[in-house]
Formats: C-alpha cells, sequence, structure tokens
C-alpha cells in the first residue's frame, strides 16, 4: 500500500507525461510476485527454511531499491526512466515475496493458541511499514533530492530486512514437514486444500479482494487532488533542497494515504480481536469486507471537503485492515486438524489463484480512472468486495458442511 506515495511522486514530478494505466504497472506487478511466488515459498516454510528465505529477501529488496536510485538522472522533472524504474520494482516484489508468507507463519508456530491476535499483530506491521515509509520518501526525496534520498531510503529497507532474517527463524517445538521431490506436484499442491469447498469458495473471495481493494490506495492521492480534498507539494526542489514555500497552502494530499494505512494498522488488530470473539475468523471477514465495500461505493463518491475525505481515509484503513488481517487466520482454520504442518502449503495455493487479479485489478482501476475518473475506481472496489463477502457467505456454509460431517465419521466409527 506504500506504493500510492511513489505513484505521487512518477505522476507529479518524474514521469509526468506517462498515462496513469501505466504508472500503475509498477505497483501490481510486485503484488503479483508475491502472491504468484507463495506457491513455492508455503512449503519451504513448512520445511523450516526461514532463514534461507530471508537472507535472499534481505539481499533482492536492498538491491531493488539502490538500483531504483539510479533510474532518474538527478531527479529533476521528467528525468524519471519508466522500464528502468519497473525493473527495480519486479527485482523488490522478489525480495518480498520472501518474506511475505513468513509473517504469519512464525506468528501460528510461535502462538497457536492465540493465532488470531498474533496474527493482527504482525499483520499489523506492514500497516505501520505503510505510515512510515511514505513519510520517509516524501521527506528524504524532498530533503536530498531523489537519487540520495533514495539510497538512504534504501538503507532503511535493508535494515529492517536485515533484522527479519535474524530474529525470523521458525519455532523449533514444531516438527518440520519434509520437502518432497521438487517435481512432484504434491509438494507444492495439497489434494486435501483441492477437495475442499470452503478452501476453493475462499480463494475466490480472496482473489476478489486483491483484484479490487489495493486500486483505491493506489489513487487515494490523485482523488484528493482532483476533487480539491488536498494539494500536490514539490517535494523535489532543483538543487535537492526542500523548497520554503513547496507548493500552495492547505491539506497535503499524500496525508490521506498516510492515514489510511495507520488505521488499517488498528483494524488488523481489531480484527482479529472481534474474529477470536465471533469464534469464526472466516464470517468475521465476509462482515468487515461489506463494510468496506460500502464506504468504496457510497462515501468515496460523496466525500465533499476535507474532514470528510479524512473521515473516510480512517473508516477505510479500519474496516480494510480487518479484511486484510484475517486472511492468514482463515487459513490457519480452515487447514484440517491431522494437516496442520501443511498452513504454508495451503497459503502458497491460496495467494497463487491471487497472483493474476493483484496484478490486473490496480490496471482496471487505472483504466476507469482515466476514463471515468476517481468515482468508478470506488465502484469497482466496492463491486469487487461485495463479491468477496459472497463468496465468504457461501464458504462459511460449506466449511460448517464438512465439520458437520467429519464429526458424524467419527460418530459413526466410535459406535462401530
Amino acid at each position: 500500500m506504500s506504493y500510492g506515495a511513489f505513484m505521487g511522486l512518477f505522476d507529479e514530478h518524474l514521469l509526468p507525461s506517462t498515462s496513469t494505466l501505466t504508472l500503475s504497472l509498477p505497483g501490481s506487478l510486485p503484488a503479483f510476485l508475491i502472491l504468484l511466488l507463495s506457491l513455492i515459498t508455503g512449503p519451504l516454510l513448512d520445511a523450516h527454511l526461514h532463514r534461507y528465505l530471508a537472507f535472499t529477501g534481505f539481499a533482492l529488496t536492498s538491491l531493488a531499491y539502490l538500483a531504483l536510485s539510479f533510474t532518474c538522472g538527478a531527479g529533476l522533472y521528467g528525468q524519471g526512466s519508466y522500464w528502468a524504474i519497473l525493473l527495480c520494482f519486479l527485482l523488490a516484489g522478489l525480495g518480498q515475496a520472501c518474506f511475505f508468507v513468513a509473517s504469519s507463519q512464525n506468528a501460528t508456530q510461535w502462538f497457536p493458541h492465540q493465532r488470531y491476535i498474533a496474527i493482527g499483530i504482525t499483520s499489523a506491521g506492514a500497516a505501520v511499514g505503510g505510515i512510515l515509509y511514505p513519510l520517509a520518501i516524501r521527506f528524504l526525496v524532498g530533503k536530498h533530492a531523489f537519487p540520495t534520498g533514495i539510497r538512504i531510503f534504501a538503507a532503511l529497507v535493508s535494515s529492517t530486512g536485515l533484522l527479519a532474517a535474524l530474529f525470523g527463524q521458525a519455532n523449533p517445538a514444531v516438527p518440520p514437514r519434509p520437502l518432497g521431490p521438487l517435481a512432484r506436484t504434491t509438494t507444492w499442491l495439497d489434494p486435501a486444500a483441492l477437495r475442499s469447498g470452503a478452501f476453493a469458495t475462499y480463494a475466490a473471495g480472496v482473489a476478489c479482494i486483491f483484484a479490487g481493494f489495493f486500486a483505491l490506495p493506489f489513487f487515494v492521492t490523485n482523488w484528493a487532488q482532483h476533487k480539491g480534498l488536498g494539494v500536490a507539494q514539490d517535494i523535489v526542489g532543483g538543487d535537492g533542497e526542500l523548497p520554503a514555500a513547496s507548493g500552495p497552502p492547505g491539506f497535503r494530499s499524500y496525508w490521506f494515504l498516510i492515514i489510511l494505512n495507520g488505521s488499517s494498522a488498528v483494524g488488523r488488530v481489531a480484527g482479529s480481536w472481534v474474529a477470536m470473539r465471533v469464534g469464526d475468523p472466516l464470517l468475521t471477514q465476509a462482515g468487515f469486507c461489506v463494510l468496506t465495500a460500502l464506504l468504496a461505493v457510497v462515501m468515496w463518491p460523496l466525500a465533499g471537503n476535507t474532514t470528510t475525505a479524512v473521515a473516510f481515509s480512517v473508516l477505510y484503513g479500519v474496516f480494510g485492515g480487518g479484511v486484510l488481517g484475517l486472511v492468514a487466520s482463515v487459513v490457519a482454520d480452515l487447514v484440517p486438524g491431522e494437516r496442520k504442518d501443511c498452513v504454508g502449503q495451503w497459503t502458497g495455493m491460496l495467494f497463487l489463484a491471487c497472483a493474476v487479479p493483484a496484478l490486473v485489478g490496480p490496471l482496471i482501476g487505472g483504466a476507469l480512472y482515466a476514463r471515468y475518473g476517481e468515482n468508478a475506481v470506488g465502484w469497482f472496489t466496492g463491486g469487487a468486495l461485495l463479491a468477496a463477502a459472497a463468496c465468504m457467505g457461501l464458504g462459511v456454509w460449506l466449511k460448517r458442511k464438512e465439520e458437520r460431517k467429519v464429526v458424524g465419521e467419527k460418530e459413526v466409527r466410535a459406535e462401530v
């Protein structure tokens, strides 16, 4: 969700002649790679290969952001090289894929009895990054110009990646699941997951989430500027210094993204708490999808002043955080008890189904934005989230049906 900060920077300064649709691709490509490669990283994590993945991710993300600092010349107006930027984000996506499943996997292993809250807190870390990273980008680029500012930012990313590589390890009390032959399909795909109707409908629902949810945060700064709710800030002085009067007075549009991401941290933890109280994370997530969809369809188009827009950003962040923060909890809940050593594998399979929707969703949002305006992006997001809620509702029914079947089979065996 932090790509919105780069999106504003590219659109306003470095790539002003590049279309909104084209600028969406560097943001959606890493999400596509992260989800696609989850099919591989999931079973590797089940085999307790955390350290190998973490150090690989640390190296790739560090290299990606360091390379990004060389893609825009001196950082002056219009000096961005689109294809070089795209390649850097591709490399960043490969590195981020090594960390993506590991965070929730570690929480599940270390806190099996409080896994909802543990996963929610872990997931909230992404939202905290969504606050700090856009602020860091804006400040560093404004203070030091793009090349030097992004190199400092790369050092920040490297530091956090190194901490994750050093301390993110598997719980030794949980037996590893041996990794099968690499050419065998069952090493990566669990037949039990393919036979589960609840898992299949849930995968369809999460695919709808990844298709529609992120389109809106990508364009929240543009939305604020075009509706007069916030103003753009010329964050790059030609001499690399932050100008004394950088843009017109008013509420800076990039703050809407910061507020949205910050509220998401609250929503991810709160959503996990609600799921723990309800006792069914899938049903809880479906409810959050409906609430978030209503915000996108109704409140996004109707926001007419800065106060309303801030309220929208807070509410979308809170309810959207509930949507995103419960994915790993639902997967862990859907995996049968006798296959709990396959949580990483099931998670990888789920995210594989979401890879293409995550790639094309922001592109569709960009096309709708360019042709019909910002309201169409909200309607697209809302429609996708309502479709997700419908799939999850069906998943709740199928899950309970499967549970009743298992209980019935146990009773029959007990009688025999």
